[in-house]
């Protein structure tokens, strides 16, 4: 270490920092429950990064300190410490899920469970969001992200520390460069990737590296600097300091806690520093303040800090399982309910495996520990493949075949061609196409169906659909940078190609113009392509029939058959729920009807009919597919017919939906 640097030994053990772990988890807890209740509760996270940025650092610096640092001693800790309560976890989620879930449900969780065993879930989350993903609800093991960037920071912090210490730099210089990088990256890439920027543990290392950075301030400058303040104030004004910056760290919390709401704010970005800095503030002001020691250190904030990590891996698994397995939203008892089991579930998961396991020594203990580990990520892996299926459906393929929906098969004949597209599928790559399909997962969703259809398409049918784009010209691409040149190339390809003598137009405007988060969710956008002015002024119905307007005008001059398709009627609820499970905690067996009111439908269809219509009557040569009558009669819009589902979720046709809605195609004039 520099000369000037006069280490003093790490701070002994602190009860307020369990209190702190406790506020965290029960912020996450109480937003996963009842987010409306506390949108910013999703700061816990954060502070959970900062505290074990702090406590790990201090544990490696007072280790070089005393000349027994070991990478190998560091990593068997880190296994003695993580693994025995997932380990439990897991093995629970593969139990159970062999039980209660649906085939397809059963594959997820076994692709989550692979990927929570050898700490990538981050990766694999991000790679999901978008078209296929799930809603959060039904990811048992959504939370296991946040481990996964922690043990990823932590297989390159301590070689970060060994070569300052192997070559005597300053170790807090180096921990406020590379979170000064980590930051400049979240803020630059948020906008543009904001997925990845919350995944990425690169982006998000700067919330542990300010937990490190506060505990080397602690070790080798806290002697010098209340020297300082000793020398120009008094003891007692120490004290008064010291709570002033805990009671500002809390307000920090507080303050994000009350305001955050990830739906109106991009998240981790510059925002992030509030609840970070709050944590911060609470750990350096000292377990003498008063907040901290009468609260923070309280021994019923101390006893739900001490089992923060098997609670914040058991009450979201819990949780999720309950959102998949009944009919119905939880309501608040059973949420609450879950809540305790998953407290009674973490105090034994801690004092009879974390205890026994953590504080022993033993090299073959913590090789069992990983392989074990490791076996669990493999069998995940052959449930995701297959090999291994749940006991109420090993035969049932039609169980499999209604929610598992046919991802396109993106040939590289057809990319060869046009390159310009998320779902890239021709009937015959060797010819011609005769008539092209252009939208977004609305448009996409209907080309297994629309291929049988060859008196409409011609024989030939080419889909270029994008993901969450409108199929117009010029369309604002609020979630896909690539909306306006990637749809505009496809549309422009279709005017100029003589074969293609027929257009067919689908999107799923119905579902995304009648969202109340419309305006904030286009603010929130990453791709910056449209002025702020444009999306906080414009109604989002006036942006879609512009677009639409001025598609057809020029689309109608060409003399092909133009198609426009009316959205399906959104379920509001998952197709699941009306196939029977082994288990519910209702008792109910299926929903009954499976499907959605008609005058449901009918009502928020309204104002998205009048613009449509009022577009339409200027081009008359324009046909309409409205798919609604094939799905409802006159009280309900089915989720099944004929004994098969046709839904894959909430509002995407599986493959038999596709080809039921197109068995009693007709065409509007």
């Amino acid at each position: 270490m520099p000369k000037t640097v006069t280490p003093i030994p790490h701070s002994h053990y602190r009860s307020d920092i369990d209190g702190l772990r406790a506020l965290a988890i029960l912020l996450v807890i109480i937003f996963h429950a009842f987010p409306k209740f506390l949108r910013g509760g999703f700061i816990g996270v954060d502070i959970f990064f900062v505290i074990s940025g702090y406590l790990i650092t201090g544990i490696i610096i007072k280790e070089q300190q005393q000349g027994c640092f070991s990478l190998l001693h560091f990593y068997s800790r880190r296994i003695h410490r993580i693994f025995p309560s997932l380990i439990v976890v897991l093995i629970f989620c593969l139990v159970v899920g062999w039980f209660i879930l649906l085939p397809n449900e059963y594959e997820t969780l076994g692709k989550h469970i692979a990927a929570g065993s050898v700490y990538i879930s981050n990766f694999v989350l991000q790679s999901e969001s978008g078209y296929f993903d799930n809603q959060a609800e039904y990811k048992p093991l959504l939370h296991l992200w946040s481990l996964s960037i922690e043990e990823q920071f932590y297989c390159f912090f301590p070689l970060l520390l060994m070569l300052c210490q192997r070559f005597r730099l300053n170790p807090l210089y180096s921990i406020l460069t590379c979170l000064i990088i980590s930051f400049f990256l979240n803020i630059a890439n948020i906008k543009l990737q904001p997925t990845q920027v919350f995944f990425y543990p690169h982006t998000r290392a700067w919330e542990l590296l300010i937990g490190s950075a506060v505990s080397c301030l602690k070790t080798y400058y806290a002697e010098n600097t209340v020297s300082l303040i000793k020398k120009y104030f008094s003891t007692y004004n120490i004290k008064f300091f010291a709570n002033i910056v805990s009671w500002f760290g809390l307000i920090l919390i507080v303050f994000a806690w009350y305001t955050f709401d990830s739906k109106k704010i991009l998240f981790p970005s510059g925002w992030a520093l509030i609840p970070t800095i709050g944590a911060s503030c609470l750990i350096i002001a000292g377990q003498n303040t008063w907040f901290n020691s009468r609260i923070l250190s309280n021994k019923i904030a101390v006893s739900i800090g001490l089992i923060s990590y098997p609670l914040y891996l058991w009450h979201w698994v819990l949780l999720s399982f309950i959102h998949i397995t009944e009919i119905d939203a939880p309501n608040a008892r059973l949420k609450i309910t879950i809540i305790v089991i998953s407290i009674f579930l973490a105090w034994v998961s801690y004092y009879f495996v974390e205890r026994k396991i953590r504080f022993q020594k033993n090299k073959i203990l913590s090789a069992a520990l990983l392989i074990t580990l490791l076996f669990i990520g493999y069998l995940g892996r052959c449930i995701q493949q297959h090999k291994i299926n749940v006991i109420n459906y090993k035969d049932n393929t039609s169980v499999n075949n209604a929610l598992s929906i046919k991802k396109p098969v993106l040939s590289t004949q057809c990319h060869a061609k046009f390159p310009h597209a998320d779902f890239c599928q021709i009937q015959h790559s060797e010819n011609l196409p005769t008539a092209l399909l252009v939208g977004d997962s609305h448009a996409n969703h209907l080309y297994d169906g629309l291929i049988t259809k060859t008196n409409v398409t011609g024989g030939n049918l080419l889909n270029l659909a994008v993901g969450d784009c409108f199929p117009f010209f010029d369309n604002p691409d609020y979630f896909n940078k690539n909306c306006r040149p990637l749809i505009n190339q496809a549309l422009e390809m279709a005017i100029s190609t003589p074969s293609i003598k027929t257009i067919i137009l689908a999107s799923r405007a119905l579902t995304e113009l009648n969202q109340q988060s419309f305006i904030a969710k286009k603010q929130l956008s990453h791709y910056v392509n449209i002025p702020p002015h444009v999306l906080i002024d414009s109604d989002p119905y006036l942006i879609f029939q512009k677009g639409m307007k001025n598609t057809l005008q020029r689309l109608t001059k060409t003399g092909k058959t133009i198609v426009f398709v009316l959205d399906t009627p959104d379920l509001e609820f998952e197709p699941a729920a009306c196939i029977n499970r082994p288990w519910r905690l209702s008792g109910l067996t299926t929903k009954i009807p499976c499907a959605i009111s008609r005058s449901r439908v009918t009502h928020r269809r309204q104002k998205y009919l009048a613009i449509i219509r009022q577009v339409l009557n200027e081009f008359p040569s324009v046909k309409v597919w409205d798919t609604l009558p094939s799905l409802c009669d006159d009280n309900y819009c089915w989720a099944s017919k004929e004994g098969q589902i046709l839904y894959h979720d909430s509002n995407h046709l599986n493959t038999a939906g596709a080809v039921y809605v197109s068995k009693h195609f007709t065409l509007e004039d």
